[in-house]
């Protein structure tokens, strides 16, 4: 099996020491590991047998046996309005750290229901080989949040492009708040590989060169028209 190295860099001590990224492992929910594996129950003749549990799901237990999770690294109140309004805040004091939102007309006028906004995440991240990466909401890990925000999934490389922003939309005329360390984002390799994760602190001039790759030179499809100038 192929092993990948998934490098992950952060400018922020505090972020890289506390809230660093992580094998899903790691972040596998409480309440799952507390449901026994396997219950007794009887049939309607009064036989009694076991009865497997989700616990024991195959689909379950492979989804936190491969992938990475993206932990919050402070504590965000959201606040949305009843048009696409919202106010926020951070407990922390991040340098670029801000929430910024797509025009509803840019998505069709579809989710009239919703208030958009994207947390821009401070860690870039880099994986040599261009493996295509699943990421999208951590639904069993977040499910406080269920009745509140939808994070919207999508399919991402890490060799052409570095950023991790996390994309939801909460319902209008809400409240959210997010604690420090909630595992909002998971990513699974689309492929057969062994993933290794390794977090980097790094130097200024490191990180200012990461940030740059993500350089916007055109208001249309800049990202395709990047991959068109590098071949």
């Amino acid at each position: 099996m192929k092993k990948i190295t998934l490098e992950c860099f952060t400018n922020n001590a505090g972020i890289h020491e506390l809230f660093p990224i992580s094998p899903t492992k790691k972040y596998i929910p409480e309440w799952f590991k507390n449901i026994p594996p396997i219950l007794k129950t009887t049939n309607e003749f009064g036989i009694e047998y076991e009865s497997p549990t989700l616990r024991r799901c195959d689909g379950l237990t492979k989804l936190y046996n491969n992938g990475w999770v993206l932990p919050l690294w402070s504590d965000f109140i959201i606040e949305t309005e009843e048009g696409s309004g919202y106010r926020w805040m951070c407990s922390a004091d991040i340098e670029g750290a801000t929430i910024e939102q797509f025009n509803n007309e840019t998505m069709g006028n579809m989710f009239d229901d919703y208030v958009h906004v994207k947390i821009v995440v401070p860690w870039y991240i880099r994986e040599k080989t261009g493996v295509d990466f699943y990421f999208s909401g951590n639904t069993w890990g977040i499910k406080q949040y269920w009745d509140d925000i939808i994070i919207l999934p999508g399919i991402l490389n890490f060799k052409n492009q570095h950023g991790a922003h996390i994309n939801m939309f909460i319902k209008k005329n809400r409240r959210v708040e997010l604690e420090q360390n909630t595992p909002l984002i998971y990513c699974v390799p689309l492929a057969e590989v062994k993933l290794e994760v390794k977090n980097y602190l790094a130097t200024e001039q490191e990180y200012k060169h990461l940030k740059q790759s993500q350089y916007g030179f055109s208001f249309i499809g800049n990202y395709k028209k990047k991959m068109k100038l590098k071949k």
